[in-house]
């Protein structure tokens, strides 16, 4: 296969990596373009998997996903077609993360007052911050250590995907992309429906410097859910407190449907994977 063409219909073979049978994905209820290729099964150890994928992908121009479904049911989104045609990714070239964040955090402010009263309410949830977003939070410091990394792969991840699937195993989607961050607006991802079509840009703006300051991959898509592996993690509450900012005005729900800061942050501390729900 030519660099970044999805594979046809059957097994596929990647470096040393052999995937079992799959077939395309298309958008429009199943109607549209190709916009990902995935196995029609699940597989054991999909994150060791994903990770071999990932390696191969400057090579192949694949990006490797692990496939999560409404209630646990991988069926939708994927083999139902649920997807709208891919953006044109330069958009998001255009794009300032620390000014889509800003953005939000300042509408956020702007439907939460009535009668020029705030609900003291929306104020705890941004504690210890204030009306004035704090701006982008530092790169991460240290990276996780293998043992770290692969506990995240084998354990964590499975275990949260455990919430919502019958089993640990996960299918293995291939996407056409030049990067993880890139990969929602690719497909024309419906997981945030409730902010907008063209929200995926600004989505992808933030991933790919989340990509950048803490090596957070995209590894799990859903339905209206995302998993992100960290690879340098904040080691601290202080440095936490201001990515769950970040976290906070980006998503409904962070972590195990968190909203508040401060509960986000503390969860953030040397956690490996990151998780993200729209309404």
């Amino acid at each position: 296969m030519a660099k970044g063409q999805l594979p046809g219909e059957g097994s596929v073979r990647l470096g040393p990596v052999t995937l079992p049978w799959g077939r395309l994905i298309r958008a429009h209820d199943g109607e549209g373009e190709a916009v990902a290729w995935a196995t029609d099964d699940p597989l054991p150890d999909p994150g060791r998997v994903w990770a071999a994928l990932s390696v191969l992908h400057p090579q192949t121009g694949l990006v490797p996903i692990l496939l999560d479904g409404l209630e646990g049911d991988t069926r939708q989104p994927w083999d139902t077609g649920e997807f709208s045609d891919p953006l044109n990714l330069g958009g998001i070239d255009r794009l300032d993360p620390g000014r889509v964040l800003g953005g939000l955090w300042a509408r956020g402010l702007d439907t939460l007052s009535e009668g020029g009263q705030e609900d003291p309410h929306f104020a705890r949830l941004r504690a210890p911050f204030t009306r004035e977003f704090p701006g982008l939070a530092p790169a991460g410091g240290a990276p996780l250590t293998l043992a770290e990394r692969q506990h995240a792969l084998d354990v964590l991840l499975p275990e949260m995907r455990l919430t919502s699937l019958p089993q640990p195993a996960a299918r293995i989607g291939l996407v056409a992309a030049d990067r993880p961050a890139d990969v929602l607006p690719a497909i024309g991802w419906w997981g945030v429906a409730n902010r907008g079509y063209e929200f995926l840009l600004p989505l992808a703006a933030v991933l790919r410097s989340w990509e950048d300051r803490f090596g957070a991959w995209l590894i799990d898509v859903g339905f209206a859910e995302i998993r992100l592996l960290v690879g340098r993690p904040p080691r601290t509450l202080a440095a936490a407190q201001r990515i769950a900012a970040e976290h906070y005005v980006l998503a409904d729900r962070s972590g195990e449907g968190l909203q508040a800061v401060s509960r986000i942050a503390a969860s953030l501390v040397n956690a490996p994977v990151w998780a993200f729900w729209w309404d």
